[in-house]
């Protein structure tokens, strides 16, 4: 039986965007004990004869946390408008999945995101391995409230010149059709591998003003702490792992 849960999606494959094109649906997979490489071979075949084009799919392999073993599917870049359109192939492409693809899986999940891009810090960076941070918020939150906080935090960030903050990559996601478990998805995109999760050998040296200097200059020391109030209060659950893309399973 197919479950409607969590899925994640990432920076890479959405790194260009219009206005109309800024959602991707996904589906979470994880193959059945003893059925991982079958699975894998499957997978690319299936691709491979009917991915291509508009249907072009990203691949990437949780490495931790719960969902450790499933792979997330992810067709990116849709419009509403793409949800009211049928595969001229979709009888063949239904078809293979059922023989060659279901029977391989163990459980399935599926969610549409929409990518945030003024919540976003320097989201082109191009990697092939991430953090996923998931935050399902507060019932009755003010969805907007919220927003403008970590807008006005990605804005103050992109500034910066020096710190953490003035060398990381982040793509911000919103799950959407999600009821009333809000929930929203920050990657950290790694485009050094995951080495560059490693602790500094030597302190960094002395910089410029810190976030929360540059903060305050621009909306006043009682705006940070209402922030810091929002932020601390706005989450009721988080969720993090890492994983990679398996450029080898995804459209080429």
């Amino acid at each position: 039986m197919r479950k409607t849960l969590l899925l994640l999606l990432i920076g890479t494959s959405l790194a260009v965007y219009s206005q109309k094109t800024d959602l991707a649906t996904v589906n979470t997979v994880k193959p059945k004990n003893g059925q991982k490489m079958a699975f894998e071979a499957a997978y690319k075949v299936h691709v491979a004869k009917f991915h291509k084009g508009d249907e072009k799919i990203s691949v990437y392999e949780i490495l931790s946390g719960e969902n450790t073993g499933y792979y997330h599917l992810v067709n990116s870049g849709r419009s509403y408008s793409d949800f009211d359109k049928e595969r001229p192939d979709a009888a063949a492409h239904s078809l293979d999945l059922d023989k060659t693809f279901f029977p391989l899986l163990e459980d399935t999940k599926n969610g549409t995101y929409r990518y945030m891009d003024s919540l976003s810090l320097r989201p082109d960076t191009t990697a092939s391995a991430f953090v996923v941070t998931v935050n399902h918020l507060k019932l009755g939150l003010v969805a907007a409230d919220y927003r403008r906080e970590l807008a006005r935090g990605a804005k103050i960030a992109s500034t910066m010149t020096s710190g953490f903050m003035s060398t990381i990559s982040t793509s911000f996601f919103e799950q959407i059709w999600d009821g009333s478990d809000q929930v929203t998805v920050s990657i950290r995109n790694l485009k050094g591998g995951f080495k560059e999760l490693e602790p500094p050998t030597t302190p960094a040296p002395a910089g410029g003003p810190t976030f929360r200097e540059l903060y305050e200059k621009a909306y006043g020391g009682t705006a940070w702490d209402d922030r810091i109030k929002l932020l601390d209060g706005a989450v009721v659950k988080t969720e993090q792992y890492i994983m990679k893309l398996r450029k080898d399973l995804s459209s080429q």
